[in-house]
């Protein structure tokens, strides 16, 4: 059984838990279907205090249509804030308000204008004009040689496997490092604007459009919450908030998680597959269904290889991908025992939103600022998080400011290393007692 059944947050009194929490796919669609009962957004955008109609808006969305049809009747200020550094798209609202709220918001965080959040957007605002113009050309450079490199060792690994099978073990091997590379940096492109690159994250299995619902939507703006999708997908393999009930099998995850991590990928493909043969919140079958299938037929038509060998070379691949993918996104900086989760003591009843992602990641030192891991690897995290919508290569370029930021409001950017975090991470899963944030 999932910890906490109840209808609200243990660390936060008003913030109401996702009422389809604990369906049986938990999917990004149940999840945005749960918020809109939610939010009191009353089939329109809701920001702040205000309700908006953006029907207009949706064809000519600068980021694409996709963003404002997903979250229509629901509260997207933490979206709304964190997506605009710019302060253009708050020009823009008053010509779409409808009228203000009737209900409070489902949600402790907090955007005031001489907060820590608000104020380090402006900084940071100021800081992006002096990033190098073709900095996000970098990105795009490493990206396609990841591909061009999958395409051409995917290829390779089955001519192998005919050829010598200690080969073929160990190509097959770097094919999945590769195929998890490709992912993380295709991961860089869905929070933004739409681009082509998004699509390469459907390759590994997974999908480009449920992800910008679980990991950008829901993860990114209320991270380790009880709104935060990305920890009860999970459940009850992988029990990460911290409750005095938690099972002692569940704390035994510390161990046997590696077992979990190679099966994520094809989980969520067969959870896709019944979503969309049942029509599960109005899915449907699409054309980026079929590109996790592009490989395994690349694969086939330029080695030769017998197709049920090609199927399970590709299985295979598949699988270490997913485990490399979920080693690098689970030791990120989320997972520690020292972050804060739902179930901890929080700073406050309301908490601005930027100290509370600072209070929920630890920063891999090792990869911090360094481009290609950075990339590849979920680096430069609490930026990224911070500030969603820039490309990793333009990170490193802001770390002066945010700890100047931080050292002005007193709190601090935490940071470890690589195997730190794998250590931490496994103590998160067995840790039940509390932090207490209210003392920092």
């Amino acid at each position: 059984m999932v910890p906490n059944p109840g209808k609200y947050s243990i660390s936060f009194p008003k913030l109401k838990s996702n009422p389809l929490r604990e369906t049986d796919l938990r999917t990004p669609q149940e999840w945005i279907a749960g918020k809109r009962i939610e939010d009191g957004a009353e089939g329109l955008w809701r920001i702040h205090d205000n309700l908006y109609d953006l029907t207009d808006f949706i064809a000519i969305h600068p980021g694409g249509s996709d963003w404002l049809t997903i979250t229509k009747g629901t509260d997207i200020t933490e979206a709304f804030e964190t997506h605009h550094i710019h302060g253009v798209a708050e020009t823009l609202l008053p010509k779409f308000l409808v009228r203000k709220t009737q209900t409070p918001r489902n949600s402790p965080f907090t955007f005031e204008e001489h907060g820590f959040y608000k104020t380090l957007k402006s900084k940071i605002a100021e800081k992006v004009k002096d990033i190098p113009a073709d900095a996000r050309k970098k990105s795009d450079y490493v990206t396609d040689i990841l591909l061009i490199a999958l395409l051409i060792s995917s290829s390779l690994s089955c001519w192998l496997w005919t050829q010598n099978l200690i080969l073929g073990a160990v190509s097959t091997l770097t094919v999945g490092f590769i195929m998890s590379a490709v992912t993380i940096c295709a991961h860089n492109y869905f929070h933004r604007s739409d681009s082509w690159r998004m699509y390469l994250f459907n390759v590994s299995g997974l999908n480009y459009t449920d992800w910008r619902i679980s990991h950008a939507l829901s993860h990114h703006l209320h991270t380790n919450t009880v709104q935060d999708i990305e920890l009860s997908a999970l459940e009850p393999f992988l029990l990460y908030l911290p409750y005095k009930d938690k099972p002692i099998w569940a704390q035994m995850a510390s161990f046997y998680y590696p077992v979990i991590f190679p099966f994520i990928s094809l989980g969520c493909m067969i959870k896709e597959i019944i979503a969309w043969l049942t029509k599960l919140e109005d899915k449907s079958l699409n054309w980026r269904n079929l590109i996790p299938f592009f490989l395994p037929v690349w694969m086939w038509w330029t080695s030769g290889l017998f197709l049920p060998w090609t199927i399970a070379v590709w299985l295979a691949s598949t699988v270490i991908s997913s485990f490399f993918f979920m080693v690098f996104g689970l030791t990120a900086g989320h997972h520690s025992h020292t972050n804060f989760f739902d179930g901890d003591v929080p700073r406050g009843e309301n908490i601005d939103w930027g100290i509370h992602q600072l209070d929920t990641v630890v920063e891999r030192i090792d990869f911090a600022g360094e481009h290609f891991k950075s990339l590849t690897r979920f680096g430069d995290h609490a930026l990224h998080h911070l500030f969603p919508t820039l490309d990793h290569a333009e990170l490193k370029y802001l770390y002066p400011t945010l700890i100047e930021h931080c050292e002005k409001f007193e709190t601090q950017l935490r940071t470890t290393t690589f195997y730190g975090a794998l250590i931490s991470h496994s103590k998160q899963l067995i840790r039940k007692r509390p932090n207490n944030f209210s003392t920092k």
